[in-house]
């Protein structure tokens, strides 16, 4: 009954007494942790303590797995070797198509040069289209002139009630 606490009793020699306490006290464990513990990684294991106990076999099976684990990661190395080779050969290739500092520099001059050139060109669209505005305000009122002008020139003409007489070009 797991959990439940029965005091029972087990005989070894004293040969084994002392190996077992030699062995327990390492691991800071008590006889019957110890005991409990090897019942549960038979159990888990499905170890057969009768006829394996001295038969290699299981560690044969081990050894095998290592070793093909072994060879599957030399595969993996030898992949990973290649990988290594195939960026380096990358990168030297990618040194080789950079561009030489001279033409870095001259690019970078052209690139200053034409952000100058913009921003004259930004100032000079500026300027033309304040010009433009002005010239636009400037017009509206000699329109506005005119108009009134021309008013005045009908109500002159008309007061004076005199036909033929005054001829006044009221086109500008």
């Amino acid at each position: 009954m797991p959990g439940s606490l029965c005091l029972t009793t087990i005989a070894i020699s004293q040969e084994y007494a002392q190996k077992l306490d030699e062995y327990i006290k390492g691991f800071a464990l008590t006889r019957k942790d110890f005991v409990e513990l090897a019942i549960d990684y038979f159990l888990r294991t499905g170890f057969d303590i009768r006829g394996e106990a001295f038969d290699l076999s299981p560690l044969e099976r081990i050894t095998d797995r290592l070793e093909s684990s072994a060879k599957v990661m030399e595969q993996h190395n030898e992949g990973t070797e290649a990988m290594r080779q195939l960026l380096q050969a990358i990168r030297e290739q990618t040194a080789k198509q950079l561009p030489a500092p001279e033409i870095i520099a001259q690019a970078t001059e052209e690139k200053v040069k034409a952000e100058k050139r913009a921003e004259e060109q930004t100032k000079e669209l500026q300027r033309i289209q304040e010009e433009n505005n002005r010239l636009r305000d400037e017009v509206k009122e000699l329109q506005a002139y005119k108009e009134k002008a021309h008013r005045e020139l009908c109500r002159v003409r008309d007061k004076q009630k005199t036909f033929g007489k005054i001829h006044i070009n009221t086109e500008l």
